[in-house]
Order: C-alpha cells, then sequence, then structure tokens
C-alpha cells in the first residue's frame, strides 16, 4: 500500500492502523481455514476431532469481520450502488456523499458504545464459549475498537472526498 506524499498525519496513522487490523483479519482467516482442515482431517481419518474447533472458528469469524471493515472503507471496497448519485450535479453528490458518510460514523459510533456496553454485559455475566470456555467479552472490545477505526476510516474517506472536489 503506498502512502500519498500529501497525507496528513492523522490519515497516514488511520492508514497504517486499518493495514495492521486487516493484517491481523488476514491471519485469521489462515487460522480458521487450517484449523477447520486439520479438524476435518482428524475427525475423517482418526474419529478425533478437536476440540474447541466451532468455539475457535466463531470467534475468529467475528475477529475476520470487524478487523477487515476500516481497511475495505479506506479501499472502497463495500458494495456501492450509486446509479441516481452520478446523474447529479457535483454540488449534490457532494452533499449526499456527505450526508451519506456522517450517517455511517453515526451508526458506528453507537455500534462502539453498544459494544462496550455488551461486552461489560457479557463480562459481568461471565458468558463462555460452550467447550473451552473461553470468555466473549475481550472479542467485542475488540469489535468496539474495529468500530472506532471504521468511524476514523470513514472520516478520512470524507476528508478525501472534500478534498479532491476542493481541488477541482
Amino acid at each position: 500500500m503506498s502512502i500519498r506524499e500529501d497525507t496528513s498525519f492523522f490519515e497516514k496513522s488511520v492508514q497504517l492502523l486499518s493495514t495492521l487490523f486487516n493484517l491481523f483479519a488476514s491471519v485469521s482467516l489462515i487460522t480458521m481455514i487450517l484449523l477447520t482442515c486439520l479438524d476435518v482431517s482428524m475427525r475423517y481419518f482418526f474419529s478425533r476431532p478437536i476440540a474447541g474447533t466451532y468455539d475457535l472458528v466463531s470467534l475468529m469469524g467475528a475477529v475476520i469481520a470487524a478487523f477487515a471493515m476500516p481497511y475495505t472503507m479506506l479501499k472502497k471496497g463495500h458494495v456501492a450502488v450509486d446509479l441516481v448519485v452520478r446523474k447529479l450535479s457535483p454540488g449534490k453528490q457532494l452533499v449526499v456523499e456527505t450526508v451519506t458518510h456522517v450517517v455511517g460514523i453515526l451508526l458506528f459510533i453507537v455500534m462502539v458504545w453498544q459494544c462496550v456496553i455488551l461486552a461489560s454485559d457479557m463480562k459481568d455475566a461471565g458468558e463462555v464459549t460452550p467447550t473451552l470456555l473461553l470468555p466473549f467479552y475481550p472479542i467485542v472490545y475488540f469489535m468496539s475498537l474495529c468500530f472506532f477505526m471504521l468511524c476514523l476510516a470513514t472520516l478520512v474517506n470524507l476528508l478525501n472526498i472534500w478534498r479532491k472536489r476542493g481541488k477541482s
């Protein structure tokens, strides 16, 4: 990933953290694939499945989804349908994109807040995975961190949209 010279410290920091988060998601995906293959092989050839595979794969699924989101936002990798927006004037496009990004930031701020509350409740209740008895709450706290990073990545995209409009 190349970082342009005209980016601010804030943008560079968000890009770097998002890349690190995505790397963690990628390692989790590879681990999940290897663990699943090993579990299936052990079950098929030796009738000895790996205990807790379901627990670990479930937790890694949450990690993969959450940790990949900020990087995906920066790379504009999410599905976007802009058939109507493209037909608007540049000024109206800017308004629509700004409103969309601000609403997204507000939505993910609420998700950060709710994840923190949920993680705290899970910790207090002692909720754990069924087989390995791993606590759920650390994953939910990390998800709140990822949603916060997603807010920052959305803000970076919005700033880039404004910067691009200012140059044209």
